[in-house]
């Protein structure tokens, strides 16, 4: 797969170099044509109390699309409420969402990526169930899909407050400074994404992928709008400290190998410095060898301080070989114990017998 290549033009297209289909084009629309179909990818752990609001101010932004089809697909991490019964509930009710729901709780990046996998339809929109991406959004990002950009990323506009605003935003100062990609700041996983671009990104065979980098590195046109982040709605986020950590580490990592640059320096000056020394007291004790004291002090502080650069050196070059071991295990990234397709959340309209 990592050698294959994406050829993401038509026979029809590379026969005709005069045909100018550099972007996707919004099609005109016939008096019998169908709806496209957009697809909302929303990853949900324990989210049981949010998600009638969220569904319903989807079905609002359904009623608003002329020539779309909004569907939606929920992806459960392994909660431990009743979200997934809720969901159920709201099938029974006649509202056809779709879900997957995983054997345990594999991390929202694991969720949002079956998502991508799974989604159908032209356009795949991913945001998260606490409704602080706002779905009102959404009419917004498929007009720039119309004007031809295949990665629609929603930055806030407001960086978040206290110490969280704080950490993100050295992540990213950090990141940009030592990747050779750089991540827009602010931006979060509420997107859009074109089918062509999910093909590509779908095909990709990284077990763990971070996409707020991954999606950038890509390439294709891409596009940033602003959008005002909203408060949760309910119940307290699952997203912890420890894991926004965990995710940082991973993405520095993935993206920079100024790591291990950083350990290779540091290993030459030692050595060079570790020299240096040595001359040094050679012809200290040579020329002053009566005034010399006795002591090992500086030899026990030299050992410790090169056994802790050995340690963290090792510890480095330990976390990208930990990264090619998970990598060549081939276990899968998530596993899906059961699921239902999605369905339009807005019934099928003839655009012709509207209009007459």
């Amino acid at each position: 797969m990592a050698d294959e290549t994406y050829n993401l033009l038509t026979n029809n297209e590379l026969a005709a170099p005069n045909n100018k289909q550099s972007v996707h084009q919004m099609p005109e629309v016939s008096p019998t044509a169908e709806k496209r179909t957009v697809c909302v990818v929303v990853p949900m752990h324990n989210e049981s109390a949010n998600l009638d609001a969220l569904v319903e101010r989807l079905k609002a932004v359904a009623s608003q699309l002329e020539h779309w089809d909004l569907r939606l697909l929920l992806v459960d991490d392994g909660s431990r409420d009743d979200s997934l019964l809720k969901v159920k509930s709201i099938r029974a009710g006649g509202t056809p969402v779709g879900y997957l729901q995983f054997s345990r709780n594999f991390g929202h990046q694991a969720a949002l990526q079956a998502g991508l996998n799974n989604a159908p339809g032209e356009a795949v929109i991913s945001m998260d169930a606490d409704l602080q991406h706002p779905p009102e959004m959404i009419p917004k990002m498929l007009e720039q899909f119309d004007a031809g950009y295949d990665v629609v990323q929603m930055v806030r506009q407001h960086q978040a407050g206290g110490s969280k605003g704080l950490l993100s935003s050295g992540f990213y100062r950090v990141f940009n400074a030592l990747a050779d990609t750089r991540i827009t700041p602010d931006a979060s996983d509420f997107r859009l994404l074109s089918r062509r671009f999910l093909e590509v990104l779908n095909h990709i065979p990284e077990r763990e992928k971070f996409l707020r980098g991954l999606i950038p590195a890509l390439g294709f046109r891409q596009i940033s709008l602003p959008y005002e982040q909203a408060e949760r709605l309910h119940g307290t986020p699952s997203y912890t400290f420890r894991k926004s950590l965990q995710l940082a580490s991973k993405a520095l990592f993935d993206f920079s190998t100024v790591p291990l640059r950083v350990v290779f320096a540091c290993g030459c000056l030692l050595a060079a410095g570790s020299m240096i020394f040595g001359v040094a007291s050679i012809l200290n004790k040579l020329l002053s060898w009566h005034q010399i004291t006795s002591g090992y002090t500086d030899i026990i502080v030299a050992i410790c301080f090169l056994c802790g650069c050995i340690l963290a050196s090792v510890g480095v070059l330990g976390r990208y070989l930990m990264m090619i071991v998970e990598q060549t295990r081939g276990r899968p990234g998530y596993i899906v114990m059961d699921q239902a397709a999605p369905g339009a959340l807005s019934p099928q309209v003839n655009v012709y017998a509207a209009v007459s």
